[in-house]
């Protein structure tokens, strides 16, 4: 029995020191990863969780490009002209007999560059020759354009964007006018170039043209001249009218429009 108890003794003495050195082993490892939860007596350790990434995919469609900032509105001189209810009347019936519409309302789908073949200082007149409500074909309104722009860079509004104005056959029902000052000289061509190359003018035209595009959504590609409106989608005229205006060349257009 003696030599009985010295042998268990001994076995509990073994086992007290594996213990031991558990604890410690286990302490030192506690001691090196201080970022470890503290282990608590009796519970089951928690599972290692692993992260599973989707596999790349070997084609992928590019975002779409970010939408393009509208251009900040240019500087514009109010000079309205008498558009009272005789003269909507009289413009209803035009785009009545022209284009199937009786309505004075305009729908912009299209800009039209035109010049004056007026000289420096010609604003004025231009300016009451839109207000004079003048017979043009035999018919009424008299023309206009929404916008004239001075060879200074002064842009002179003439007629709110929400009425017709007579400026280019067959497309006054959806085109706003900008009409520039500038003589024709030796050719459309030269008087385009003209303007193309004076720096107020064209700086001012393309701010107008740029802020217009942006607030009605129209295309570079319906950025037309006077002598372009006959081949535009938008072109239909019941009584089989023509334009035969050479101002704005398709060349000189381009050429603007690459300024855009």
């Amino acid at each position: 029995m003696k030599a009985f108890g010295w042998g268990v003794a001994a076995v509990v003495s073994a086992v007290i020191l594996t213990v031991a050195g558990c604890a410690a082993a286990g302490g030192a490892t506690n001691a090196s990863s201080s970022s470890s939860p503290a282990s608590v007596a009796g519970s089951v350790p928690l599972p290692t969780t692993t992260t599973v990434t989707d596999p790349v995919p070997t084609t992928t469609t590019p975002p779409p490009p970010p939408p393009r900032p509208s251009a900040p509105k240019p500087a514009i001189a109010q000079d309205r002209i008498r558009y009272g209810a005789t003269r909507r009347a009289e413009m209803a019936g035009y785009a009545y007999r022209h284009y199937g519409v009786r309505s004075f309302r305009l729908h912009p789908k299209l800009i039209v560059l035109h010049f004056t073949d007026s000289g420096p200082g010609s604003y004025p007149g231009v300016h009451a020759l839109f207000n004079s409500n003048t017979p043009n074909g035999g018919e009424l309104p008299g023309v206009c354009a929404h916008y004239v722009v001075d060879q200074d860079g002064t842009i002179y509004q003439q007629v709110p964007l929400d009425l017709m104005c007579r400026h280019a056959i067959g497309v006054n029902d959806h085109a706003i006018g900008i009409e520039m000052i500038q003589q024709q000289g030796i050719s459309s061509h030269w008087a385009d170039q003209q303007i193309l190359h004076r720096r107020p003018q064209i700086r001012s035209v393309l701010a107008l043209v740029r802020w217009l595009q942006g607030r009605f959504h129209i295309a570079r590609k319906n950025v037309i001249g006077h002598s372009m409106a006959n081949d535009s989608p938008f072109f239909h005229d019941r009584e089989g009218w023509r334009n035969d205006h050479t101002d704005w060349q398709a060349q000189d257009v381009r050429e603007l429009r690459r300024r855009l």
